[in-house]
């Protein structure tokens, strides 16, 4: 993966000295277009707010979403110009940099990961007789990405837990509950609200990775390139105040920042309002967490080389 990883970014930054950085747009009124790439799931909630609840307005940008499968190929379109932010996971941060592409957190996506909660889960499918993490020994385990943070503490768990012979196969989250019901997979490490269909056709949970290896931590943020900060450190300081205010705002309005997944999930009032949002509220990326998840990726073998995490956090100056 770190190999499809450096091809699709070398490939974006071939683009982007044709493309250029790609600033924003004024849209009129004094507002800056930006585009945000994200990988669609309930934690979209607090951002989905920013844009339907006039936050993003307030402070000067007009915010439109671009949906992908996984973080890669939207590192890839804020390389080339075509967004000015995007979702991506630690170990995808971890790795671009490694590889020698600049890219920084701007924001949590919506806050550190809860240590009570968590919206993703490693589940076995009803019919695969796995009661436990060390039956997972020589299954077949779908994670979204290869270079995921849901693979890294999967197969961390699985690990001590004693099993071997673990394939992990990446499928996009939607099609999950899908591949668990055809057996074409015996588990998965799935997100809301797609855990919620394969739990409520018979899967099993087994571990809640994240909340279990990382309380309060930096799983994944919303980022730009290196160069768009330097550039456009104004519309990142923006951006990047924006959502502090929204995460602020979530913590005593979760029903309300819910209500925008019926637009942008497609999910009925009832199904809204039951997504777990696995965050404190805490509005701050969490350095140590990063350098945390980068060990575990070294032991794996799955990080090229370290980085300093403190270098992949963008800090608006005073």
């Amino acid at each position: 993966m770190r190999k499809i990883v450096s091809v699709v970014v070398a490939t974006a930054t071939t683009v982007v000295f044709a493309a250029g950085c790609g600033g924003g747009d004024d849209s009129g009124g004094g507002l800056t277009n930006v585009k945000v790439g994200i990988v669609p799931f309930s934690p979209n909630a607090v951002l989905f707010h920013a844009m339907d609840g006039g936050i993003f307005e307030k402070h000067g940008l007009k915010v439109t979403t671009v949906s992908a499968a996984a973080p890669t190929p939207i590192v890839a379109a804020m390389v080339s110009g075509q967004q000015q932010f995007g979702f991506v996971t630690t170990p995808v941060l971890l790795n671009v940099n490694a590889e020698g592409t600049a890219v920084k957190c701007v924001s949590p996506v919506d806050g550190q990961v809860s240590k009570d909660r968590d919206a993703s889960g490693l589940v076995a499918s009803a019919n695969s007789g796995i009661t436990d993490l060390k039956g997972l020994t020589g299954k077949k385990v779908a994670v979204v990405q290869l270079s995921s943070i849901n693979l890294i503490g999967a197969k961390k768990l699985a690990e001590e837990a004693g099993a071997t012979g673990v394939e992990w196969v990446a499928i996009p989250f939607p099609q999950m509950p899908q591949a668990l019901a055809d057996g074409r997979v015996d588990a998965a490490v799935i997100t809301a609200p797609y855990l919620d269909t394969a739990v409520a056709a018979g899967a099993k949970t087994l571990a809640y990775p994240s909340s279990q290896l990382w309380p309060e931590g930096t799983i994944y943020c919303y980022a730009a390139t290196d160069r768009y900060l330097q550039e456009h450190p104004d519309v990142a300081r923006k951006f990047h105040d924006a959502m502090t205010e929204a995460i602020q705002y979530g913590k005593d309005h979760e029903s309300e920042i819910k209500k925008t997944l019926e637009t942008y999930l497609k999910l009925s009032p009832e199904e809204a309002q039951k997504q777990v949002l696995p965050t404190n509220y805490v509005p701050e990326i969490n350095v140590p967490s990063i350098a945390d998840i980068q060990d575990v990726m070294a032991q794996q073998g799955s990080v090229k080389k370290k980085v300093d995490p403190a270098d992949l956090v963008w800090t608006p100056q005073s």
